[in-house]
Formats: structure tokens, sequence, C-alpha cells
């Protein structure tokens, strides 16, 4: 099983040249092996995943804030009638799924309806969601402090393990981040959400989001193998991440970097 990381930024793209480095599209990550394709959340990084022919693909969002759905119409591949997708979210059911999508993407609000008559789309509660890749992959859900609501998942497959934890407010809710915590225990990889620093956050209580420290933190609990530092806040430089790795990344946390790809072995 590996993972690629196709957008690493929160709340905006950033097309900057501070931001080459470490990417300014907003958050998509790919997980697959020979068997299956899964994408989690698609921001604006979707539009670069290279969808597969001949395999199934799965699509599940955390929760649906723009930029965890911008992306959806800039991939062609999802136009493409070969290609079907299961879909879903442990935040809503089928039929909010299929409102909330409609709503960003046909009219006022986007120039073309594409859910309208598209049958690639396969868009099914999460129990079915489940049922559908026990085949390929086991996915486990985990609520997340988020405004609105957000889900964090663990993907397990070919006895390896991803948690995916972004949008997450460490701190906020104790039995949530101890749940958090216990699903995440050993894993191979989290994906962390690390928006702020430590100081940057004291003023911004509710609005979503861990700090970078708290990763250090969790890192260490969890015994996690890895641990990446994702969501980088817009105004993030390359620069600035890369003198803050330097300072606060301790062995075996990182910066998440857009096109990263990770096999795990």
């Amino acid at each position: 099983m590996e993972f690629k990381l196709h957008g690493v930024r929160g709340s905006i793209p950033v097309p900057s040249k501070e931001a080459l480095k470490y990417g300014g599209n907003t958050t998509c990550i790919e997980i697959s092996n020979a068997s299956f394709q899964l994408i989690i959340d698609l921001g604006s990084g979707f539009q670069n995943v290279k969808i597969r022919k001949n395999i199934p693909k799965f699509i599940v969002f955390s929760h649906f804030h723009h930029d965890h759905t911008q992306g959806l119409p800039f991939n062609s591949a999802v136009f493409d009638p070969d290609n079907q997708f299961h879909i879903s979210s442990a935040l809503l059911n089928r039929k909010e799924i299929i409102k909330t999508l409609k709503n960003s993407f046909s009219p006022p609000a986007f120039p073309l309806d594409i859910m309208e008559n598209n049958l690639n789309f396969n868009i099914m509660n999460f129990d079915t969601f489940k049922a559908a890749a026990i085949d390929f992959f086991t996915i486990e859900k985990i609520s997340l402090c988020h405004p609105g609501g957000s889900s964090g998942y663990k993907i397990s497959a070919n006895k390896k393990s991803i948690v995916y934890a972004l949008d997450h407010e460490f701190g906020l809710d104790k039995d949530i981040d101890n749940s958090l915590l216990k699903i995440a225990s050993n894993s191979d990889v989290v994906i962390w959400d690390g928006m702020y620093t430590m100081q940057e956050i004291k003023d911004k209580k509710g609005w979503g989001h861990s700090s970078i420290e708290d990763g250090v933190i969790f890192h260490k609990k969890s015994k996690a193998k890895k641990l990446f530092i994702s969501h980088h806040a817009p105004e993030r430089s390359d620069k600035d991440l890369d003198s803050m790795s330097k300072t606060m990344l301790p062995k075996g946390v990182f910066f998440a970097k857009e096109n990263q790809k990770i096999k795990l072995t």
C-alpha cells in the first residue's frame, strides 16, 4: 500500500512562487495498491490525481467545506463513463451528500449541474461504503472537533494502516482526543492538521484546527511510525516551513509536501 499527497494546503489554494516546495493545492490524499484506489477529500489537488482504469475507485469526504470539495469538477476523469466511483462520508448520509454536492456544483454557485444525470457517482451511506470496500481495505471512522463536524478515518490494508485526522482541533474535547489516540496507536502513518503554531492558536479556539506542537505530542503518545503535518496555513511559505522543520520537528515527524509519495513496506 502507498499514499500520495496531492494537496497539503488549508483553506484556499496558494499559487505562489513562495509555496513551490511544499505546494499550494488544498487537501487531497490518494491511498492505493494494485487492487484499489482511494481518494480522501477533493481539494484543488484532486485535479492532479491520475485515475486508474480497471480497478475499484473510492472517494470519501471528511466534511464538505470548500477546500475539501473544490477540486471535484476539475479532474476530467470523473466525467469519463468508463470510470465508476464509490462515494461516501461518515459525516452525512447518502441524501445529504447528494444535496450538499449539488448545492456546491450547480447554478448559481457553479456554471453546470455536475450531479445531474451523472451515472459515474455511486453515492452511498457510510456502512454500505465500508461493505463495498471490504475486499480491498477496511475503513474506520472517528468524529473530529471542527465547526459543522468532520470525520477522521483509519485505512488498513496489507497489514499497514494510515490515520487521516485533518480538520481537528486537538484539546477541545478530551474524549474525542482519547478516541483518536486509541485508533491511531501504533499506526504506520498519521496525517495531522498542523495549520497553526501553539502561539497562533491561542486566539483561535473553536476554529477547528490543531497546532504543529500538538502533532509532535500526538506522535509521541500514539507511537505512530510517522506523522505528516498537513493543512498548512495559506500564508506559510516554503522558507517558513523549512525553518520550522529544523527547530520544531523531531525524528519521525514531517511537514507534508505536495506530490510526496510514500510506500508502506
